[in-house]
């Protein structure tokens, strides 16, 4: 029978792998904390769109409310005093040649 022989790892073979190791998992660990930043800020642009349409929404509203009709009419007649016309608008007629330059 044979005996089995003994292998030897040399010290800068184990060096390197100790550093290699480190190395990766350095970069695992480097990753993990990069995704987790970018989930962070994912859900802080998400949670300022949410805002922002619900802030377009409100606005929305507020100019359909203010530029309907009723509201423009009360301005108009409570705090500028304009009142409709009673008279009937005036049919004017303009000529073609009144138009025209005379030469």
């Amino acid at each position: 029978m044979r005996k089995p022989k003994n292998k030897n790892i040399s010290l800068f073979n184990l060096l390197v792998i100790l550093f290699v190791s480190a190395g990766i998992i350095v970069f695992f660990v480097y990753n993990i904390i990069t995704v987790n930043n970018l989930a962070i800020d994912i859900n802080n642009v998400r949670s300022e769109i949410t805002k922002t349409v619900t802030v377009n929404n409100s606005l929305q509203t507020e100019i359909e409310r203010l530029s309907s009709f009723d509201n423009i009419k009360n301005i108009a007649v409570d705090k500028l005093q304009l009142k409709f016309s009673t008279n009937k608008p005036k049919k004017v007629s303009i000529n073609k040649s009144d138009i025209e330059p005379k030469q």
